[in-house]
This record gives C-alpha cells, structure tokens and sequence, in this order.
C-alpha cells in the first residue's frame, strides 16, 4: 500500500513571534503535504502573515475567519475542506520536525486508521518505546483517555485517516474551551477498531506559551474538562 496522502490543519490566533518558526518547519518538510492555515480572528498580523505565506503555493491554503470563535471552529473548517487520505491537526506555536509530514504519511503504508508519533513537552514522560508499536482498538483507546501518556490524546501528533472520520460524523465539540482534543481522539478510537500504529521518534514539540489557552482557561472551562472526561471514560465501558 502507498503512503497516504495528507492535509495538514494549522488553527491560529494571535501567535506573534511564535509563529514564524512553524511556518519555517512547514517549508522544511521533505513530504508533499496540503495546508489548511486558519487563522481565527487575529488582529496582530499573524492573519496577514499565514496570507502571504501561502500565496502562490499549490495546494497551500489560508482563510480568516474574521472573528475569533475558538479552536474547534477553526479545525473544523478545515476538516470540511479535507479532500486528501488523512488529516492532521497541529497549532501554529510548535514546532514539528523535518521528517514530521513523510512519518505520518508512511505509517499509513499499512492498513492503519490513525499515526501517532513522539511528542516533547514540559511535562514528564514515560520511558519511551524503543521501536514502532501497533495498537489494537483497546490499547489505543487506554493510550488516548488518559492524561501524561506516550501516544496521548492530543490531536497535533496524530494523523487521522479521514473516511474513518467522515464514517464517524466526527467534528470538534465548538463549545469546549479545553479538552476537545482528547474527546476528538477518544470518540475516534471508540468508533474505529484500528489498528493503529505509534512511531515513538520525537517529531512535534509541544511550546509553553503564556497566553495559550490552556494557560488562560478559567474553572468554568476547567469543569467542562472534567465533564468531557466523564464522557470519554463512558465511552471506554463500551469497548471490548
């Protein structure tokens, strides 16, 4: 089987010096990929910047959305407009790896529904994997419901096959403050069996910018995260 060909979704929002270094890494890559830049709502030029970087590129793509509606619409639009074999979504603030695009559409070489690679954040980890490991739908799924795992439930190291999307009726829940990535991760694993496959080198590095929203969220987003936890460790009761 062919490696898969790829869409990549790239939210942003008022990223500042943050951003240059993504779009640097997006020109690095030594895969062809198709980009979706979303900008939602900026007003300090990274709208004007992610324009100018597309201009002129095939199957690169901005839109700005004028106003700022959160993550999850952002995504969305560009999931709408998904017409490749699989999607990524990663933020505009990280940084991602030469190799990033070319290990995501090679681990679709097999019959797999979704690609994991490594990731680096501030938190700790465990110990990594010494070598590629395939998961079942079970395994994946303890993997994704869980916060500080390996693989994890984030969306930004993951590419996702995109039938299996469409067969799920998936999208990002647009009124989730936080955690919408790891309700998106799990509802995809309860709905897929897989198997799904981790390339444990570190590829994405998570940044730790001071007003992202993770930074900034007050306790009503904070119980909503609780509240999508319930519903995901729900979701878990029901595989086998």
């Amino acid at each position: 089987m062919m490696s898969e060909d790829l869409t990549l979704v790239i939210p942003t929002y008022q990223l500042g010096s943050y951003f240059q270094p993504m779009l640097d890494d997006l020109i690095a890559q030594t895969a062809d990929f198709t980009l979706w830049l979303v900008d939602d709502g900026s007003t300090d030029g990274t709208a004007e910047r992610g324009a100018a970087f597309v201009r002129g590129v095939p199957n690169f793509h901005h839109e700005a959305l004028g106003t700022h509606r959160g993550v999850s619409v952002a995504r969305n639009f560009g999931l709408d407009r998904t017409t490749s074999g699989a999607v990524a979504f990663i933020d505009g603030d990280d940084r991602v790896a030469p190799t990033f695009a070319a290990a995501l559409r090679g681990g679709f070489q097999a019959d797999v529904a979704a690609v994991a690679v490594g990731y680096r954040w501030f938190r700790a980890l465990p110990r990594r994997q010494a070598q590629e490991l395939v998961l079942d739908q079970h395994a994946m799924f303890e993997q994704a419901s869980q916060h500080g795992t390996e693989v994890g439930g984030y969306v930004w190291n993951k590419a996702f096959r995109t039938a299996a999307i469409r067969k799920a009726n998936l999208r990002f829940d647009e009124s989730l403050r936080l955690a919408e990535d790891y309700l998106f991760t799990a509802s995809f694993v309860a709905a897929t069996p897989g198997p799904y496959v981790y390339l444990p080198a570190v590829l994405y590095t998570k940044r730790n910018r001071p007003n992202s929203t993770i930074h900034t969220a007050g306790w009503e987003a904070r119980r909503q995260e609780a509240g999508v936890f319930d519903r995901i460790y729900a979701m878990g009761r029901k595989i086998h």
